[in-house]
């Protein structure tokens, strides 16, 4: 049996170990198709461990998504700093913005985790906290992109382009082959025109 260990050679964490191998794991095999004692074995900590780290596998995915929708967040405030310093047009942000979901290695994952969240109203109230900082971010690109706008229409273009970007990443998970620098730009110019914004700005 694997024996709890604290920190590996890379200085990584037991709940690091366990997220980074769920992660490949889930990928490889699947939700459904990865177990307690193949989680245990790839992160070198035991089953024991992992139940006192997390409740359950969905508390492992949220911990995934979280981390993710972390990243995302982080870049597109990155991407907001260059847009304020004229670095970026508003078009290259919100293409870059398309890119972020469409590189998402663990999509599969957020739509397992949905599922989930119809499944279990403990993980939809762990989830909805997540969803709303992503939520913020893309509403301060909307926000940035048509300041001219009231709270009612800035709430509608703030769905739509919620609805783009998460089912970006749907498109990801469900193919393989998407060519991201072509399906950005084209999710580009379509959020561009449905903002009414000229493709020059």
């Amino acid at each position: 049996m694997n024996q709890p260990s604290k920190r590996d050679a890379k200085g990584n964490a037991p709940r690091d170990r366990i997220i980074d191998a769920a992660r490949r794991l889930f990928g490889a095999h699947g939700f459904h198709g990865t177990t307690t004692d193949k989680l245990a074995t790839a992160a070198s900590v035991s089953v024991g461990q992992i139940y006192r780290l997390f409740e359950d596998k969905d508390d492992i995915v949220l911990a995934i998504v979280e981390k993710n929708v972390g990243d995302r967040v982080g870049e597109m405030r990155e991407i907001f700093a260059a847009v304020e310093r004229s670095e970026i047009s508003m078009v290259e942000a919100i293409r870059a913005v398309a890119r972020t979901a469409l590189k998402g290695e663990d999509a599969g994952l957020f739509y397992e985790i949905l599922a989930g969240a119809c499944r279990n109203s403990s993980v939809a109230d762990r989830l909805e906290p997540m969803i709303d900082v992503y939520r913020d971010g893309i509403q301060h690109l909307a926000a940035s992109a048509r300041p001219d706008v009231g709270q009612a229409e800035l709430g509608a273009y703030v769905d739509i382009m919620m609805a783009c970007f998460i089912g970006l990443g749907h498109r990801t998970a469900i193919s393989r082959c998407v060519d991201i620098d072509v399906t950005s730009e084209n999710a580009a110019c379509v959020l561009i025109r449905a903002l009414g914004l000229s493709p020059s700005i």
